[in-house]
């Protein structure tokens, strides 16, 4: 029977029907075959979403909104351009700083395409830039929101495996840093092989006059991160305070009406419903997935041909990229982790080294076809075709794939801070 209710998630996915319904409308097909009253439906729906962690998630996307309403993409942009843009390719560079900044408070990777690419993108194609570049690099960039906390996917990871996000969060701080490091470097070298400019001579007094005017704006994931990880916050209060302070901002940048308040509010309800609803049903899934014993049989399964913890990660990450490629990261997350986790526990596998891991390579879901969110974004702020940029991004989408092939070989990359500041 899980066999009929597995296909027609993937049936319903391909015929691009709303993933509520993909996820849902099989598992309550079981419970009809299987004469489950249907009651059990909305009681398995409201337990899986009554974790008080997942109210961090609206708080931070309403953060970035409101950033977005502010100005504070631009001032971030300016202050990054001041910083590194006098390099050769130098606008390329501060894509990728200001994606890094903007992600500590964010944690969205299409609020961070759309948000960083509106002006990245213009200011590149001005300069002389290849608008397929442009919009490669940008979209590359993106891909640092889910990794640097705060990271909307990794409370999503956390509230299903039971890991600490504290963790999860520190976690993703030693990769984020190697992806930002490694984008630099792709993009110096595309830079020097193109010829792409070099932007204005460095000047000190510049850089002060635009760290002074993004000062406050850079204060915003101080508080976050700094909250969290000295124990003052827990990841929901540090959400809360996010969203106070960025109000304060812009009561002190008098950029702050009611109507824009009321509308980020509302955009933010709306966003945050849809993918409650797909967090809810897919607690149905999981109920059908152990009821089956899926986990256990997986268990089984893979333990007869794999004796390695560490094959045994990696074919994990391959299943995850693959259903990356048609589905939305939420899914994925909600759907494999109750069916790994006896996986994890039987060969020994760090649950946070493979949780930071399993959120990186749901990245490259946002920026690949058919679903990829980040892709779709970027697309439209930089006014390309989607395979235009997709093939842009390729050398990105390749780097992606060697620094996660690095980061299974030495753990100490994602385990070193968590170890230090939590366990140490």
């Amino acid at each position: 029977m899980i066999t009929y209710v597995l296909l027609g998630v993937f049936c319903l996915f391909l015929l691009r029907a709303p993933i509520f319904v993909a996820l849902g409308a099989p598992a309550v097909a079981y419970l009809h075959f299987k004469g489950v009253p249907f009651a059990l439906a909305p009681q398995r729906m409201l337990g899986t979403v009554n974790e008080s962690i997942l109210l961090a998630i609206p708080m931070f996307l309403l953060a970035g909104r409101l950033m977005n309403l502010y100005g504070a993409t631009e001032r971030i942009f300016d202050f990054a351009q001041a910083v590194i843009g006098w390099i050769r390719g130098g606008l390329g560079y501060v894509s990728v700083v200001a994606s890094m900044i903007f992600s500590a408070m964010s944690g969205s990777a299409a609020a961070d395409a759309v948000g960083v690419g509106t002006i990245t993108v213009k200011a590149m194609r001005a300069r002389g830039y290849d608008p397929s570049f442009a919009a490669a690099v940008t979209l590359g960039s993106a891909t640092l929101s889910p990794v640097i906390p705060p990271s909307i996917i990794m409370i999503i990871y956390g509230a299903a495996a039971n890991v600490s996000i504290g963790k999860m969060f520190l976690g993703g701080i030693g990769p984020g840093l190697l992806m930002g490091v490694a984008m630099m470097a792709l993009v110096s070298f595309i830079s020097w092989r193109r010829s792409y400019p070099k932007g204005d001579p460095f000047s000190l007094r510049l850089v002060t006059r635009t760290f002074w005017r993004a000062s406050l704006v850079l204060m915003t994931p101080v508080i976050i991160i700094g909250g969290i990880f000295s124990g003052i916050l827990t990841p929901t209060e540090a959400s809360v305070t996010a969203v106070v302070y960025v109000v304060f901002l812009g009561v002190v940048y008098r950029m702050i009406t009611f109507r824009e308040l009321y509308s980020a509010v509302v955009g933010t309800a709306t966003a945050v419903g849809a993918l409650m609803l797909v967090v809810s049903v897919s607690g149905l899934d999981a109920w059908v997935i152990a009821r089956e014993q899926v986990p256990l049989a997986l268990a089984s399964n893979m333990t007869d041909l794999v004796s390695s913890p560490t094959m045994v990660m990696i074919l994990i990450l391959l299943l995850v990229l693959i259903l990356g490629f048609f589905m939305d990261a939420t899914p994925v997350i909600l759907m494999l982790v109750p069916a790994i986790a006896p996986l994890v526990n039987a060969y020994g596998i760090d649950p946070l080294h493979l949780g930071v891991l399993f959120c990186i390579v749901c990245v490259i879901g946002l920026i690949t076809p058919p679903v990829g969110v980040a892709l779709y974004g970027v697309a439209m702020v930089s006014k390309l075709p989607i395979e235009r940029v997709f093939w842009a991004t390729l050398p990105f989408f390749a780097m992606l794939i060697v620094l996660i092939g690095l980061m299974i070989a030495v753990p100490g990359i994602i385990t070193f801070l968590p170890s230090v500041f939590i366990d140490g």
